[in-house]
């Protein structure tokens, strides 16, 4: 009989009130366990429990045992003792798990590792020599990422938890990340815990998986299996909220077509071009004062009741191109236009400031972390005066309970919200001036499926109900294929491939468009009488 590697009984995770309930679980050598649920199901608390990482004041109760030894898990020393050494762990922002002020090399030598460049090799950084004098702040994220992964196995593990890593990665350099662990792991035979909302990654990568809903564990199985026929209703629910061709331009959340849906008819009709860009060009100059072309003549056009989604990856210029859309970065050459109106940020008028909202990739740093909640989306309406003051905090919170945000987190602090409830806040700030024009740089990338699922819908129905033109930048190519009525392709500064979502996902015509697509995670197919069936039940 072959004996596993870790088995997990009875943990139980509190503070003021029992968060996880009862988990218990095996991992085998050289096993991918996949673990989903939405955020704050309890998954990432699951893993930190495991190698003593909880926050101050959790109490946990639970027995953990690796290979021989037996540990108590409510003696957090205890299964920190295994913690860099016989398991080691990787979080979703490899930015907060290196140290700013320290280089890669010294990263690797604090870990014992003289042989710094062989092993940033071997994580798929080939120009490992070139970065070990680098600082985090240098590299890009997939970069920080590898080097991240490197210092995970630098000590040799047997089990790698691997919390969101690729979460906020484009799907080519995710596509790389993921083949080189899963190289690295079947030849050294370590076991992987994989945190994940991307079922995809699931089906490609894992071996077995299990679905946490609520502090405890839901469904388990083979991850073929599950997502082929899940058995529990939540389960079903987290697929049906997931793209797919047949839901294109529908509503997820529903059966039905959305009320606010767009008629094809209606989208044929000609609308006025919202936003225009021409000519964009942008330049940056490095260190040693050589001038790079972060975006090289870029020309898009977005019309009222259009989303258009801006897909490539990191460093090709999609959020530089936004960001000179709403003045954060002023161009070296070309013209924005609103409404047919040319654009001066240098001296910016309200009614601009008004008509074009951006929401940011990372929430946290796009919020007062002194502010509440609920203050922070009244404020736009108190600044451009819109609506009787007395009325405004209804109108927030009205905006808050579309981005589907708890009303008992709306006098919160951000402190206090998961990643994805500060991305829904942030969204409905974005939403409280009613824009002409939306900006959505990677707004849906931190959030599980069903709430991603819940913004899409929202965004389709504000798009039909106000006509709001949408810039709809993401790494999610099923996404884009879901939401978008056209997409634009760019790569090194440059827009290479442009046209109907459809067609260009159906016949791309440039190498690096079919690039994309083919790293897009595949799902089983699913038996579909089985989703029907826990739809109507």
């Amino acid at each position: 009989m072959i004996h596993p590697l870790l088995t997990v009984q009875g943990m139980d995770i509190a503070f003021t009130e029992r968060v996880c309930a009862d988990i218990g679980f095996e991992l085998h050598r050289g096993e991918w366990l996949g673990l989903v649920g939405e955020s704050g199901s309890g998954k990432s608390l699951t893993c930190r429990g495991l190698i003593g990482l909880l926050p101050e004041g959790a109490q946990v109760t639970g027995q953990m045992t690796y290979g021989d030894r037996v540990f108590d898990l409510s003696n957090p020393q205890a299964p920190a003792r295994l913690r860099g050494v016989e398991i080691a762990m990787i979080f979703q922002d490899p930015m907060s798990a290196l140290d700013p002020l320290m280089t890669v090399e010294g990263h690797l030598k604090l870990r014992g590792r003289a042989d710094g460049a062989d092993l940033l090799r071997q994580v798929g950084l080939p120009d490992g020599e070139n970065l070990l004098k680098s600082f985090p702040h240098q590299l890009s994220g997939g970069q920080c990422q590898r080097v991240a992964l490197a210092c995970a196995l630098a000590r040799h593990p047997k089990i790698l938890i691997a919390d969101e890593p690729t979460t906020a990665l484009d799907v080519t350099v995710q596509a790389g990340i993921l083949r080189k662990l899963r190289q690295l792991t079947d030849k050294q035979g370590m076991s992987v815990l994989f945190v994940t909302h991307d079922l995809g990654v699931v089906s490609e990568h894992c071996d077995r998986v299990m679905v946490m809903n609520a502090g405890r564990i839901v469904e388990r199985g083979t991850a073929q299996d599950v997502l082929r026929a899940p058995k529990a209703g939540y389960t079903q629910n987290l697929l049906r909220a997931i793209p797919t061709p047949a839901t294109r331009g529908r509503r997820l959340m529903s059966a039905t077509p959305s009320e606010g849906e767009m008629s094809a008819a209606s989208l044929r009709q000609p609308a006025e071009v919202a936003l225009s860009l021409k000519h964009i060009r942008v330049t940056y100059q490095r260190p040693n004062g050589q001038r790079v072309n972060a975006v090289d003549g870029v020309s898009l056009s977005l019309r009222s009741g259009e989303i258009l989604g801006l897909v490539g990856e990191s460093g090709s210029g999609k959020s530089t191109v936004a960001k000179t859309a709403v003045g954060l970065v002023h161009a070296d050459g070309g013209s924005v236009e609103l409404a047919g109106r040319p654009v001066d940020w240098h001296r910016p008028q309200a009614e601009w400031r008004r008509a074009v909202q951006y929401i940011f990739q990372d929430p946290l740093g796009a919020m007062d972390p002194l502010s509440r909640i609920l203050d922070q989306v009244r404020t736009p309406l108190d600044i451009h005066d819109i609506g009787q003051r007395r009325d405004r905090a209804v109108m927030a919170g009205k905006r808050l309970a579309e981005a589907r945000l708890d009303p008992a987190l709306h006098r919160k602090k951000p402190r206090m919200l998961s990643g994805g409830q500060r991305q829904r806040a942030t969204i409905a700030r974005a939403l409280a001036l009613s824009p002409k024009v939306l900006i959505c740089d990677e707004s849906v990338s931190a959030l599980d499926v069903s709430v991603r699922a819940h913004i899409l819908d929202l965004l389709m129905d504000l798009r039909a109900q106000t006509g709001v033109a949408i810039l709809f930048i993401s790494h999610d190519l099923s996404v884009i294929h879901h939401l978008c009525d056209r997409v634009a392709v760019m790569r090194g500064g440059r827009i290479v491939e442009e046209g109907d979502t459809a067609e260009v996902f159906a016949t791309p015509q440039h190498d690096y468009t079919r690039a994309l697509l083919a790293a897009i995670p595949k799902m089983p197919e699913r038996d579909i009488g089985t989703l029907l069936q826990g739809e109507s039940a």
